[in-house]
């Protein structure tokens, strides 16, 4: 986001989906139009436009300024503070790093700041240049919670994506490097249904709030945007029991693996624990060992030893140990 302007969009709508870019000095506190502003948050003028020229309280200027935010809701009679989320689709820190948009609603004007760019803003932003943008200050809002859960579906695809493959990589090569990547899907996924849950909250409440500026249509869109996320929410949740139900594999089948190898290992052992007795008894260096001066005993006796080998791996099979 820029840091050279406070100001990054103004609009006075028209009313038919379209608007035209607003001369701040003309707007007065009591201007009956239209009237959206969208301000960058991070910007050191922010706070003193929101003061001086839009007259807000500095613990609302706090709120809609503030480093972190969660989703939130406060119904003041004719004026609103809303709080929401989206997926940050900015180069640099990843998707459950969310980008918070903060509205104030009050008569006939919308004021929205961000501390970093926001796809849902410029939905909108080029739906007004093309004339297809909100009529109403419920439908902005509606419009603007429509695309935040736009955004969100195709993070949702890309770890349902992940999940498939490392479901499918889980099956035919278990591997303990896996772990690493199952982990991170499942932190994703938590991280994505903690900021979430409370945006439906929000949804649910501009939905049952009688807001004037809210009509039946727009509770219906709120109420769409509301089921949508409610979708999302049980999404994330079977990821990551998905997720969950996976790692167990993974562990299992490591586990199995591994057990695997240490009874061969044992089978191994018990077969040649004999033998290193028979080697070791006619190794010791004294007077009396069988065959030590005849020239076949060393062949007798690897004979034997091969015998006694071959007679427990035939025990071992009988038993069904091998």
């Amino acid at each position: 986001m820029e840091e050279t302007k406070a100001c990054l969009l103004s609009y006075v709508l028209d009313g038919q989906g379209g608007g035209q870019v607003a001369d701040l000095a003309t707007i007065t506190p009591d201007d009956p139009r239209f009237i959206w502003i969208h301000l960058n948050g991070r910007h050191p003028d922010t706070k003193k436009f929101l003061k001086e020229q839009v007259g807000l309280d500095p613990l609302i200027i706090r709120s809609l300024v503030a480093d972190e935010t969660r989703p939130r809701f406060e119904d003041m009679g004719d004026k609103a503070l809303i709080m929401v989320r989206g997926i940050n689709f900015n180069p640099g820190p990843t998707p459950e790093d969310l980008v918070s948009i903060r509205i104030w609603v009050s008569g006939n004007r919308v004021i929205t700041v961000g501390r970093r760019k926001s796809q849902a803003i410029a939905d909108i932003d080029d739906r007004l240049r093309h004339g297809r943008g909100p009529k109403r200050l419920g439908e902005f809002i509606t419009m603007l919670c429509a695309f935040l859960n736009e955004g969100i579906q195709p993070a949702l695809d890309e770890l349902e994506i992940n999940i498939d493959r490392l479901e499918d990589i889980s099956l035919e090569s278990p591997d303990a490097k896996l772990r690493h990547d199952i982990a991170a899907v499942r932190k994703q996924a938590t991280v994505f249904r903690r900021h979430m849950a409370p945006q439906r909250e929000v949804f649910n409440r501009l939905r049952a709030t009688p807001l004037e500026w809210l009509t039946p249509a727009d509770k219906w869109s709120m109420q769409d945007n509301n089921d949508r996320m409610t979708n999302f929410l049980e999404d994330l949740e079977a990821l990551r029991d998905r997720s969950q139900i996976l790692q167990d594999e993974l562990y299992s089948a490591l586990s199995a693996k591994l057990n695997k190898n240490l009874y061969v290992l044992s089978v191994i052992t018990v077969i040649f624990m004999p033998l290193t007795f028979i080697s070791g008894l006619l190794g010791m260096n004294v007077e009396g060992i069988p065959g030590a001066k005849d020239p076949l005993a060393f062949i007798i006796v690897c004979f034997l030893m091969v015998m006694i080998a071959f007679g427990q791996v035939m025990i071992f099979r009988r038993l069904k140990w091998v």
